[in-house]
């Protein structure tokens, strides 16, 4: 019985001591090859950082957004080279002559946190809106599956819906892709693998605060010295240790699309940056190159927020950057007509 106390008033001590030793040991070591591999402070920090995620929401009432209700909600399992991949379709309430346009959406997280529901919100705001199925991509996540895995899988999900459409019965002609952080790295690296293989037609890229440049060392990239960051110089070098271990594949442009050599022909981009975020030049860089080979880009830098604020708020800047997604989705599809009401008896402010 003694003993058993003495465990029970020891547990929380020890659980303590492990979590500050897992939050200051180095969650990465770099081997003789020059890969990194993880570490169980790594793992240790990486299962607690996806417990975090997973008990975070995104409160549309915090946003100052109504919730969407939508005509049905449908998951779907796409089989892929890199294992099947969970798909979440939202189908607006919409009145229409023809099948639905399509925007596939990859959420954030490093390429190693995150889950598809942290978007649940954003999906039925833009499917409503913008008069489109929304697809949310449950794609694989590092360190389970690293470079150039998630990148990979998600173009294959992609193609999938395309080839797909006759069956489902939306319009793969008017497709669009984006994502948030490290989606929207991958979103960016779709763009430049369907100009690449010719496979599909792409109208729209939504590049949300992307990660663009995982090759130039972090602590070279913008950092305000005078407050803390969402995304840190420390977390940074975590992620990309362990989304790409090899330094080769660190300027490959799947992984770096800012390294891209040739941009022309990319579809047109909306591109989305924050001031104090610490992936903010690598943005506003991508948006200049795009536009030095044609692209048809609309971009813009907010002032006074941090990385995941259309996530995390403030509310006046998110609601500006979702109205943002809605207009360039809107334009791309040509959808000209007003959508219905939330809950079809309320009308919109």
């Amino acid at each position: 019985m003694q003993k058993k106390t003495a465990a029970l008033l020891l547990a929380p001590a020890l659980g303590a001591g492990i979590l500050t030793w897992a939050f200051r040991s180095k969650p990465f070591r770099i081997q003789a090859d020059k890969c990194a591999t993880i570490t169980t402070a790594g793992r240790i920090r990486l299962a607690l950082l996806r417990q975090f995620i997973k008990g975070m929401r995104l409160k549309t009432k915090q946003l100052g957004l109504p919730e969407v209700e939508m005509r049905a909600i449908e998951e779907r399992v796409v089989p892929t080279t890199y294992g099947p991949a969970k798909v979440t379709f939202y189908w607006p309430n919409a009145v229409l002559n023809g099948p639905l346009p399509v925007y596939v959406n990859f959420h954030g997280g490093g390429f190693m946190l995150g889950y598809p529901q942290q978007d649940d919100p954003l999906c039925r705001y833009l499917a409503h809106h913008a008069q489109c199925l929304v697809v949310n991509v449950d794609y694989a996540l590092a360190p389970e599956h690293p470079f150039p895995a998630p990148v990979l899988q998600s173009y294959e999900v992609v193609k999938w819906l395309y080839d797909q459409a006759a069956n489902l019965g939306y319009d793969a002609s008017r497709l669009a892709i984006g994502g948030h952080s490290a989606g929207g790295s991958i979103a960016a690296a779709l763009a430049l693998l369907v100009k690449e293989r010719q496979e599909f037609p792409l109208a729209l890229q939504i590049l949300d605060y992307p990660s663009l440049n995982i090759a130039e060392r972090t602590r070279h990239k913008h950092v305000l010295s005078r407050r803390k960051q969402v995304l840190s110089v420390e977390l940074t070098a975590f992620f990309k240790h362990v989304y790409a271990p090899c330094p080769t594949d660190w300027t490959n442009p799947l992984a770096s699309p800012l390294l891209a050599d040739d941009l022309t022909g990319l579809a047109p981009a909306l591109i989305i940056t924050a001031e104090y975020d610490l992936l903010r030049e690598d943005g506003n860089a991508y948006a200049e190159k795009l536009r030095q080979f044609d692209v048809p880009v609309t971009h813009r830098e907010f002032q006074g927020v941090d990385h995941a604020f259309t996530h995390n708020g403030p509310k006046e800047a998110a609601e500006q950057a979702w109205n943002l997604m809605r207009g360039a989705l809107k334009e791309a599809f040509h959808v000209q007509h007003e959508p219905l009401p939330f809950n079809l008896t309320e009308e919109l402010d």
